[in-house]
């Protein structure tokens, strides 16, 4: 059985039940599971998904660890925790699919279309990165190879020994920091293929299409279809568009790379209208609140142009 899941706790709890009616259209023998972060009461959600309270995955410490991180960091820091809880609990599954709340599927994903592999990981470029202020090597190297909105994992004992060995790492080391080397859950997957032999990188045009890949891809709509490098699209990643990601809000300008990336934006959009009924109001349960400045881009900005002129004032030449 497959089963995918996602963490969220209320920022993006509307999002994770648009990802959900997704996986239940294409994938309908699918069970969709959603982490929750959180201890608000909900509404409802759709027959189909299962909620999984992190209360009850039993984190050693609880309370130490929500007090350490900032939500963002929090939520992203329960991944591989879930994961573990899912597969002890659920013997039946033979395939783990982890998607970020912000992703969406636009059809089935071709999983015999993708290498043979006990993991498979989504690395954040395919090939050399083009010419740009808004994206560059360094920035990658920063924040790891793999993507950490979308894996996919087999059941078995490697399996289980990354995730123990994960998720004690980012007990206490998944904070947004970095200069001190950490990028959330991220960067551990770097070390991904140490524990699981048989790993494999998805390189279909379609998956995961995102600001970490849209300087790289085509995007185009063919017969009314989106199409990416002239395959169908499977899946888009939203992350730093319809709510805050310490990555990829910083990156927004990178839409401007591919207007139809911002059409399937601005469709994205409106789909989320039909999900604003799960909304919960005020800030989460656990973790520390970040103080998000609104104007954040246009404070980046103007330092950015400061230290362009202090530049030219240092390399300025005075003819005595």
């Amino acid at each position: 059985m497959n089963i995918f899941f996602t963490v969220c706790n209320r920022t993006e709890l509307p999002n994770a039940i648009a990802l959900g009616s997704s996986v239940k259209k294409y994938h309908p023998d699918a069970q969709m599971i959603i982490g929750w972060v959180d201890e608000a009461p909900v509404p409802s959600l759709p027959e189909e998904m299962l909620r999984l309270s992190v209360k009850l995955i039993s984190i050693p410490g609880w309370a130490t660890m929500y007090e350490r991180y900032y939500d963002f960091e929090l939520v992203a820091a329960c991944r591989p925790w879930f994961a573990h809880y899912i597969l002890q609990t659920n013997p039946e599954c033979s395939r783990l699919v982890f998607l970020s709340p912000t992703t969406v599927l636009y059809q089935a994903i071709p999983f015999t279309d993708l290498p043979e592999a006990d993991l498979q990981l989504t690395p954040h470029i395919t090939q050399p990165l083009p010419l740009t202020i808004e994206l560059d090597d360094k920035r990658i190297l920063n924040i790891g190879m793999y993507h950490a909105g979308a894996w996919i994992l087999q059941h078995g004992t490697e399996a289980e020994k990354l995730l123990d060995w994960w998720k004690q790492r980012t007990y206490d080391r998944a904070h947004f920091d970095l200069c001190q080397g950490m990028c959330m859950d991220q960067l551990w997957l770097n070390f991904a293929p140490v524990w699981i032999r048989n790993t494999a990188r998805i390189n279909l045009p379609g998956w995961h299409l995102g600001l970490h890949s849209i300087a790289q891809r085509e995007l185009n709509i063919v017969n009314g279809q989106y199409q990416v490098n002239n395959k169908p699209l499977i899946t888009a990643d939203f992350a730093g568009l319809t709510s805050y990601h310490p990555v990829w809000s910083d990156h927004q300008q990178l839409l401007k790379h591919n207007r139809t990336f911002e059409q399937l934006y601005r469709e994205y959009k409106q789909g989320l209208e039909q999900y604003k009924k799960y909304q919960v109001n005020n800030t989460p349960a656990f973790g520390q609140t970040p103080d998000i400045k609104g104007s954040r881009q246009l404070r980046k900005g103007l330092v950015s142009n400061l230290k362009k002129v202090l530049t030219q004032i240092d390399e300025f030449e005075i003819n005595q």
